[in-house]
């Protein structure tokens, strides 16, 4: 339930959305949410006396951790703390215990995924975006003994790619499905990439090479850290100005010349945005969706941006220059660029916000350039749930 109204203050849309939380013995608990413009800019929780009989007390497999990764989004102010504001009383007024991991450096949830117990199950929530939901699945023990680790991503980062895809778009819903037993557990479909040194790493949302890929290590410079997510409107004009947006690539038997090419598990790469519209989150499916380097400029960043106008289920329009194929058993994905002719930036990859450079994965023993891509059944030890609304 949710209530919602706005008013013009200097020159900015203010507006407030009140969503109903829980009833928890006499009292009902609310969120109120404030914005300026698009901007969430706070959160109160407000209790009114109740109405309605008291909710069911929520019920977490195993044990109940709230990782709170402080830097995501714009990070944590007193008005938007939400741990602060509205999780940590409201479990406090449930007595839910739960144990609180709040980041204090880089490396704080990869750290503590190590630590987990494969002996033990566990209800984690993730305050935070996608990069942080990648440390932890990329850093948990190995050893499996069957338990059950179920993973509810609550969208405070800057993209959401996994939350908004599942269907969470706001933290106080998502609390409030938690809260009153709207989650159901589903299997939590992963991907591995396997590299010509025998690095790898576990994804579940995109794996790119070319305009995406360039984009987000552009936006690592300086002057582009500072701006918030205007930074991806300029690094994007920039590798779109200045780089030779032009890959020889094979995958799954299929080569081609792209200058966007991604492997994608997720519809959704921000709430708005949906490039893959057949995509499912929960289907141990990736798309294979690239863009010919015979399109014109014009022509490249007009097809990426109809991601802005698709909707979840709908058909990509089948247009010349345009690749859009499902994978469903491993493959390989080769790039045919000799390394000593070409810049370092046609070598650029990301892996659900990780920016790693092929360049600096090659191996004397393996063929260069080929990125191995595994469906695991079975990754790390726990078997890996998540939590999506019904």
């Amino acid at each position: 339930m949710r209530f919602e109204n706005s008013r013009q203050a200097s020159g900015r849309m203010e507006s407030t959305k009140r969503t109903r939380l829980a009833c928890i013995g006499d009292h009902e608990f609310y969120v109120v949410t404030r914005f300026v413009g698009p901007v969430r800019v706070s959160f109160e929780l407000e209790a009114v006396p109740a109405t309605t009989r008291s909710d069911v007390p929520p019920v977490a497999t195993g044990e109940l951790v709230v990782i709170d990764s402080t830097a995501s989004g714009k990070g944590r102010t007193a008005q938007d703390d939400f741990y602060q504001i509205v999780i940590g009383p409201v479990f406090e007024k449930l007595n839910l215990h739960h144990t609180l991991i709040k980041t204090t450096s880089r490396d704080s949830i990869s750290s503590y995924a190590r630590t987990l117990d494969t002996g033990r199950s566990y209800t984690v929530m993730l305050l935070s975006g996608d990069t942080s939901i990648s440390e932890l699945i990329n850093n948990l023990p190995q050893r499996f003994c069957g338990s059950e680790l179920s993973v509810l991503p609550f969208p405070l980062g800057s993209g959401n790619a996994w939350a908004s895809s599942l269907g969470f778009l706001d933290p106080a819903e998502t609390l409030h499905s938690f809260l009153t037993g709207s989650l159901s557990s589903k299997h939590f479909p992963l991907y591995r990439a396997v590299f010509p040194n025998g690095y790898s790493i576990v994804f579940f949302i995109i794996l790119s090479l070319g305009f995406h890929a360039n984009m987000l290590h552009a936006c690592e410079a300086p002057e582009y850290k500072r701006m918030g997510n205007e930074r991806f409107r300029e690094a994007g004009g920039r590798v779109l100005a200045q780089y030779d947006l032009d890959l020889g690539i094979t995958a799954g038997g299929l080569t081609n010349s792209y200058s966007y090419f991604a492997l994608i598990n997720t519809p959704n790469l921000e709430p708005a945005y949906t490039p893959s519209p057949q995509s499912n989150p929960l289907r141990h499916e990736l798309h294979v969706l690239a863009y010919s380097s015979s399109l014109g400029k014009d022509q490249l960043l007009a097809s990426i941006m109809k991601g802005y106008r698709l909707k979840k289920g709908e058909e990509l329009p089948k247009e010349a220059g345009t690749t859009y194929l499902p994978m469903t058993t491993d493959f390989d994905v080769k790039l045919n660029i000799d390394p000593e002719k070409a810049p370092r930036y046609k070598f650029e990859i990301c892996c659900d916000g990780v920016l790693l450079n092929l360049l600096d994965l090659q191996s004397e023993d393996t063929v260069k350039n080929t990125i191995h891509i595994e469906f695991p059944h079975h990754y790390s030890g726990f078997n890996l749930k998540v939590l999506s609304p019904r």
